[in-house]
Parts: C-alpha cells; sequence; structure tokens
C-alpha cells in the first residue's frame, strides 16, 4: 500500500512529543538526483490555495508526513536510491518557489536529495516513526531555498528498520502521498525498476493548462457553479445562539462503531452507493434535524482527479468542493442517492480561481448581507486509513478486525446488537477554522467518525455527543431497511436546536435578532437605530430604521455594515435601511415607525 498518511489523527497538543525513544544521527546521505527538464512557470492554482492556506492559518496540517513502507530486507541504499527516481520523475519533488521571483515555481533539474541514518535501542515501529517525524518537522520549510521534502531512515546494529518522509504540503496533498508511497516501496524493492521512465503531467503542465482557452473555461464554469449555491444557500449551516462562555479551544470526538461498518455493506448493496455517501448521508439527515435547514452548504474536500492525465499527478489538487445538500429527501435511501449526486457534481467543480471566487463571494456578501464561512465541513479520509493503525502517540481504541463486512454474512439484528459497543473516544485538538468538521476515517472492522469542534464552549462535548449517537444509529437503522427521513427524530435520537424567541429565517439563513441588532449598534453611530424582521413570505426580510449618524444614505449604511459583518455567523445586514427625521414614541413599536415620515429609505445595494 505504500505511504499511508498517518497525519489524519495529528498529536492532541501541537508540542512535545509523547515518544521515548532516543534516536542518534550517525550520518547523513546524499544521492545526486537528474531530472528530465527544469526551468521556471507560474504556480498552479493547487500552489496559490496551499500557499494562500498556510500563510493566513499556520496549520498543523501544512506538513504532509508518512511512514515509508519498508520493502523485506531494503537497505539503506535502497531507500536512498528509491527516492532520489522519485525525485527526478517528480518535479513537483525538485522545485523551489523563489521569494524574489513571486509567483513562480523554479523545477531544478539537477538537484541533491539528503537523507538522515539515525541509530537507535529498544523502540517499536510506532514509536520510532513518531520520533523520526518530530525531527523531520524541526523547523518550517524554507521552500525558496529547501526541497520540499526531508526523509529519515532509523537503524539498528546496520539494520533498517523504519523510515519517515514528511512533505510541505504545497506540493505534495494526500492522494500525491499515497502514490508516492506505492512507488516508493516498489522501487526499494526492486533495482530494475529504477528508471524515471516517461513523461507525465508535471505541476509545469498544469499551470499551462489553467492558463489555456480549455482552462479558463473549466475555471469560468466553477465560478459560476460556486457563486449560484453561494447566492441561495444559508450563510450558516451551524447557527446556534452566541455562548457566554470565552472561547474554550478545540475539541473532538470520535465514534468508533462496530455496528456502523457492518451496516455500511446492507445499506451499498441496497442503495448502490459507497459506504462514504452512506455515512455522509446520514451526517446530513442529523445535521438537517439539528439545525432545522432545508439545505446547506458543506464544504467536502475533493481529491480532484477524475481526469485520466490527473490520476498520477504529484501535486496539490486537493480543495474544497461544495457541495450543497438539500435534506428535503422522503427518505434515507434518497438521500444518499441525492447527496452521492451532490458530491459527483461539486467534485467536477473543484479547479477554481481563488482570487476570482474572493471577488464573487465578496459580491455575495455585500448583496446578500451575508458572511459565508465555511463554518461545517466533511472530509473523507478512509481511503487513506481503512484497515492502518490509529497513530498518534497516544493509546486509542484498538481496532477490530478491518475484513471488510458482507450482508450475507451478517443479519442487521446482528448490527442492532453490534450498537452497544460503540464508543466515544475524546481528544484535545489543534486550532481549526471551521466551527466544526466532520472527519470519516475508517469504514472496515470499525467505522471511525470523528467531530471537531472549533471552540468546545461553543459546540462543547455534549452536542457533539449526540451527534455522533444519532449517525450511528441512523447507519443502523438503514441496514434494516430504508426508512422515511420523516422519522428521523426517532431513529436518530436528535431534537432540534433550542433557538429561542428571538430567531427568525431569513433569506434560507437562521438570524438572531440580537445579534443583528448588534451589529447595527456596532457598524452605525446614528443616535437611534432600531431593527425588525417584518413577515415576507414563509420567512422574514430585515428593516432597520434610523435617525441621525454621519451615514445618510442607505448605501453608506449598508456598507459600513457588510464591513463589520466578518466572523458574524448569526447576523445578517437588514434588507431595507429607512432614515427617519425623528424616532416614534415607542421605538420599540415597528408599527410606529412605519407611519414616522421618512427622509430616504432604499435596499443600499448600489454597485460596492
Amino acid at each position: 500500500m505504500g505511504i499511508k498518511p498517518i497525519d489524519l489523527f495529528p498529536p492532541p497538543v501541537v508540542g512535545p512529543r509523547t515518544s521515548t525513544v532516543e534516536l542518534r544521527r550517525v550520518r547523513r546521505r546524499y544521492v545526486k538526483v537528474a531530472g528530465a527538464r527544469g526551468g521556471d512557470g507560474p504556480l498552479t492554482l493547487g500552489h496559490l490555495g496551499m500557499l494562500k492556506w498556510i500563510t493566513e492559518e499556520k496549520p498543523y496540517g501544512r506538513w504532509a508526513a508518512a511512514p515509508l513502507e519498508l520493502p523485506p530486507g531494503a537497505t539503506v541504499d535502497d531507500v536512498l536510491a528509491a527516492l532520489g527516481v522519485l525525485v527526478a520523475r517528480h518535479e513537483g519533488l525538485r522545485t523551489l518557489f523563489p521569494a524574489e521571483g513571486g509567483r513562480v515555481q523554479r523545477v531544478l533539474q539537477d538537484c541533491e536529495l539528503a537523507l538522515d541514518v539515525y541509530e537507535h535501542g529498544e523502540a517499536t515501529p510506532a514509536a520510532l516513526i513518531e520520533e523520526l517525524f518530530h525531527r523531520l518537522r524541526e523547523g518550517e520549510f524554507d521552500l525558496a531555498e529547501e526541497l520540499p521534502l526531508r526523509t529519515a531512515v532509523a537503524v539498528r546494529d546496520g539494520v533498517l528498520t523504519a523510515g519517515a518522509v514528511v512533505y510541505s504540503h504545497v506540493v505534495v496533498d494526500l492522494m500525491s502521498a499515497e502514490l508516492l508511497g506505492r512507488e516508493f516501496t516498489a522501487l526499494a524493492a526492486d533495482p530494475a525498476r529504477r528508471d524515471v521512465g516517461p513523461p507525465r503531467h508535471q505541476p509545469l503542465d498544469q499551470a499551462a493548462y489553467e492558463r489555456s482557452p480549455a482552462g479558463r473555461r473549466r475555471l469560468d464554469t466553477a465560478l459560476d457553479y460556486w457563486g449560484r449555491h453561494l447566492r441561495r444557500l444559508p450563510q450558516c449551516t451551524w447557527a446556534a445562539p452566541r455562548s457566554t462562555a470565552p472561547p474554550g479551544g478545540a475539541t473532538s470526538g470520535w465514534l468508533w462503531s462496530r455496528a456502523g461498518a457492518l451496516a455500511l455493506p446492507h445499506i451499498t448493496a441496497r442503495v448502490g452507493a459507497s459506504g462514504s455517501m452512506a455515512v455522509l448521508a446520514a451526517i446530513c439527515a442529523v445535521l438537517a434535524r439539528r439545525t432545522g435547514h432545508r439545505s446547506f452548504p458543506l464544504p467536502t474536500l475533493a481529491s480532484n482527479r477524475t481526469e485520466r492525465r490527473l490520476r498520477e499527478y504529484i501535486g496539490p489538487l486537493a480543495a474544497d468542493s461544495l457541495v450543497p445538500i438539500d435534506a428535503d429527501a422522503d427518505s434515507y435511501d434518497d438521500q444518499v442517492r441525492r447527496v452521492g449526486g451532490a458530491v459527483l457534481r461539486a467534485g467536477r467543480q473543484v479547479m477554481v480561481d481563488d482570487t476570482a471566487r474572493s471577488r464573487v463571494i465578496d459580491r455575495i456578501h455585500h448583496d446578500r448581507g451575508t458572511w459565508y464561512g465555511r463554518d461545517t465541513t466533511f472530509n473523507d479520509a478512509s481511503t487513506f486509513n481503512d484497515a492502518s493503525t490509529f497513530n498518534d502517540g497516544e493509546s486509542a481504541p484498538t481496532v477490530t478486525d478491518p475484513g471488510t463486512a458482507d450482508p450475507s454474512t451478517s443479519d442487521p439484528a446482528q448490527v442492532r446488537r453490534a450498537l452497544g459497543e460503540s464508543r466515544i473516544w475524546w481528544q484535545d485538538w489543534p486550532a481549526i477554522s471551521p466551527l466544526l468538521a466532520f472527519r470519516l476515517m475508517q469504514k472496515r472492522g470499525e467505522l471511525v467518525l470523528g467531530v471537531i469542534s472549533h471552540d468546545r464552549n461553543r459546540i462543547p462535548p455534549e452536542e457533539i455527543e449526540p451527534l455522533l449517537r444519532g449517525v450511528d444509529r441512523v447507519l443502523v437503522a438503514a441496514a434494516e431497511g430504508d426508512f422515511a427521513l420523516s422519522r428521523i427524530g426517532e431513529v436518530s435520537g436528535i431534537g432540534p436546536m433550542e433557538r429561542g424567541p428571538g430567531w427568525r429565517r431569513v433569506d434560507s439563513c437562521w438570524v438572531e435578532l440580537a445579534e443583528v441588532q448588534r451589529l447595527l449598534d456596532e457598524a452605525l453611530d446614528a443616535p437611534v437605530r432600531r431593527v425588525f424582521a417584518i413577515p415576507d413570505g414563509d420567512g422574514c426580510r430585515l428593516v432597520a430604521y434610523l435617525v441621525g449618524g454621519s451615514h445618510r444614505t442607505p448605501r453608506e449604511a449598508h456598507g459600513a455594515c457588510v464591513a463589520a459583518m466578518p466572523g458574524r455567523r448569526t447576523a445578517m445586514t437588514p434588507q431595507r435601511y429607512v432614515f427617519c427625521a425623528a424616532p416614534p414614541e415607542d421605538p420599540a413599536d415597528p408599527a410606529a415607525w412605519a407611519r414616522q415620515p421618512v427622509l430616504v429609505d432604499g435596499d443600499g445595494r448600489m454597485e460596492p
């Protein structure tokens, strides 16, 4: 299987390692690499997206770390030779990003790759890998001067025992790491395979395609797709009341469920969809029940490798796809099919110019008066992690036999009985940007599904556990047969979120009137400023009444409110601004405001 990216479970706290293994570096080996070509070229969209993410967020995931799967009898020389061929074969691994060149990738035709060799004493393979990762992550990559990968091996009495590699995510996504791992193991096992091979689609070629007429047409189509859905979907999926507690840091809960793994083959055999789509449909049904949304956006990481030339491409292609979830299906099976179709369509629109997308989103923010914050996400890493071990330096639940369950070897009653074995494992987590992140780690043997909360005080464990248990129950029920989604509360045990009387549905979004009033109070200096939710069809529209202040027109008022919106997930700017000469006797009465003489009014949605 090659490299297994185990960073999918980062350590509980980014800091001191838990390993007690002592390694002593005994030498540094080098291999000279001669590639077929070199040269400068523009960055790909994948490069730009990764660089922006790393620069702005400094995420733990800026590293793509993986153990090297060593074939029996491999030596340090075999490892060095195999790595040398990989770097010669894949231009991304010998690419620099010169600071003085701006948006440039510089492929080196010739270079040297270093391999650190460490001597060790008694240690388990997992502990050795953890310690090697810690050494390889010391210090940020200097991408202007340093090759974007670091490698190391451990030996004992001259015998190779473990190897590891750390890549910069600027050049390698997880699918690339998996592909490199397979190639490495084949090259290390057989010297006859150690040739660079025929030319491949490389990042320089990808950058040229993205700037070609065909590439530009595809980017325009993707941009239209994003704009169309962001104009109609709620700005925030997890629209919950503001927590009065101070931020408490990120946390995560992980469901380990044999019942869930046993349930999936029954569902997939009946519906004809993948296990991942069955899990995602259960997540969407539970989210819809809890949040009260009929539709919502669910950014989902897509590999973006549907085209033939990209299937073995080594470079950053994985990116958010915007999956529009419509949760009004009649039954669970129908929901699985809808979700599967939505994921497939979204995956075709992943390649997008981030700068142009940002302009579209800014325009939508201005027109709708919303703020899209990518608050609830889903990431399916089970492709990489099925049948692998959970490795994060801490003890974790034991993974059972990863053999694939089969409907013919288990019955729904067995699935139902296994539900009592399901458990939740809690883990602190490094900071993340989404409010809520679902991660599917494993489907075989045991279903491993995580929910990561950006802030344990805003979304506490008492909220996370029912979500995970609810997904588990939905899968078990679906193993017994299709069921109407009108029963989702009974099946999942999940109730709708209690928001209180101050909430309204405005333009598909759940809006907290107190937060809208707070927006006006902080963005506008009018001595009198009141906002009301006026019934409009099956929802409401927000009308603000203003007296005095430095903002004299609806356009000025709206501009100030839009500028103050970032970070406000449950507010929205008014759809209408009404300037009055004086307030009514009762400023809390919208009918009284409607009778006041109007100086000027409007929606403020002129060109920004």
